[in-house]
């Protein structure tokens, strides 16, 4: 092989190796704005982030890290991955466990929503109780004013004193 073709393979292998590093950290990125927008959870592979998730997530082949010459972009991706896991929800059983305890969480408020409710019913039954009974009374009031009291009762006039 020629010195020139030599030249034009490297240079080719460095462009590939270029973009294959513009696709792991686009997938990274893509899985930190996936996490994100899912309150700290990944929302796919059932929350778990792995090397084959950001290969899967780059459009590449898992096997591509593990090359001699993409060590370097290993090492990159596995960083990155060790610091997500310190920080993040990550792996089935702990993603798992974290949408149990939201639901435990909601269901908690579900419950005191629905308690809420059941005693704000009960209050509007009474409040319409009490309503119904003044207002008997005052139809009962009324009534006895003008059966009885018609006579005796005279319209004070307007007019001067």
């Amino acid at each position: 092989m020629s010195e020139q073709h030599k030249l034009a393979a490297a240079k080719r292998g460095a462009v590939r190796t270029e973009k294959t590093l513009r696709q792991v950290d686009d997938a990274i990125r893509g899985i930190a704005g996936d996490m994100a927008n899912n309150g700290g959870i990944y929302p796919h592979n059932g929350g778990a982030v792995s090397m084959a998730e950001i290969a899967r997530r780059a459009g590449i082949n898992e096997a591509t890290f593990y090359k001699k010459d993409n060590t370097a972009l290993k090492e990159r991706a596995a960083l990155w991955l060790d610091t997500l896991k310190k920080k993040e929800t990550v792996g089935r059983m702990r993603v798992r466990k974290t949408f149990q305890e939201r639901a435990e969480s909601w269901k908690e408020k579900y419950d005191a929503l629905q308690n809420r409710h059941i005693i704000t019913e009960l209050d509007l039954q009474r409040l319409q109780a009490e309503h119904e009974k003044l207002q008997r009374d005052y139809d009962a009031l009324l009534e006895q004013m003008r059966a009885g009291a018609a006579s005796k009762v005279i319209p004070i006039t307007k007019g001067k004193r």
